[in-house]
C-alpha cells in the first residue's frame, strides 16, 4: 500500500480483522492512517514480521505501543520522517520486539525527530540485540552516549546512519572502532 494516499484507517482495520495471517505491510506514506488503524493491526495481525509506517503522519507515541506490545516478532520497522514518536514509543519498542534487527527513525526533513533522546536508543541497545541497521538520521537530541550504548549492546550491527547528528563527537566514533561486522557509516554533517 506504499504511497496509497486515500487509504485511510476503514481499510487498515478491514484488512487487520480480515487477514490476520499478515506478515508484512508498507503503509509507507499513507497519511491518513492513525493510531485506530495501526491498533487494528497489532491487535489482529500479531504475526506481523516487517511494518512500515513511514510518513505516517497522523500516527502517535500509542500506536507504535500497541504494536510492541502485540506484534513481538516484528523484525523490521520503519519510522522515518514519523514526527509524533517520542521515547515512550521507542522504549515499548525496545521492550516489546526483542528479534528486532532493523529500525529506521531517520528524518530527511527539516524538522528532524527531535522527541527521540539518548534514553530511548539506550533501551534499544540493550534489549534489541539483534539489531543489524539502525538510522537515527536526524533525531537531533542524541549524543555520544547513545552511539556508545549502540556500539557496546549492539554486535551485529553492520548498518549505521548517524548524519546530520551535530552532538556526536569522537568520543561516539572511536566507541565505533569495536563494532566488527559495521558495514555501512554515514556520518554526514550540515555543509
Amino acid at each position: 500500500l506504499h504511497g496509497c494516499t486515500n487509504i485511510t484507517d476503514a481499510a487498515v482495520v478491514a484488512v487487520a480483522f480480515g487477514c490476520k495471517q499478515l506478515t508484512l505491510l508498507d503503509l509507507d506514506s499513507c497519511c491518513d492512517i492513525t493510531d485506530v488503524g495501526v491498533k487494528a493491526l497489532a491487535l489482529q495481525c500479531k504475526q506481523l514480521k516487517w511494518l512500515d509506517l513511514s510518513s505516517c503522519t497522523e500516527t502517535t507515541d500509542a500506536a507504535l505501543v500497541a504494536v510492541a506490545s502485540e506484534c513481538k516478532q516484528l523484525t523490521t520497522l520503519s519510522l522515518r520522517e514519523c514526527y509524533h514518536f517520542g521515547d515512550e514509543a521507542i522504549m515499548a519498542v525496545a521492550s516489546g520486539c526483542k528479534e528486532l534487527k532493523e529500525l529506521d527513525l531517520g528524518c530527511y526533513g527539516d524538522l528532524g525527530n527531535c522527541n527521540i533522546t539518548d534514553e530511548a536508543v539506550v533501551a534499544l541497545a540493550s534489549k534489541c540485540k539483534n539489531l543489524d541497521s539502525l538510522c537515527l538520521c536526524s533525531c537531533l537530541n542524541i549524543t555520544d552516549a547513545a552511539v556508545v550504548a549502540v556500539a557496546s549492546g549492539c554486535k551485529k550491527l553492520t548498518s549505521l546512519d548517524l548524519h546530520y547528528n551535530s552532538n556526536i563527537t569522537d568520543e561516539a566514533l572511536a566507541a565505533l572502532s569495536g563494532c566488527k561486522e559495521l558495514k555501512e557509516l554515514d556520518l554526514g554533517c550540515y555543509g
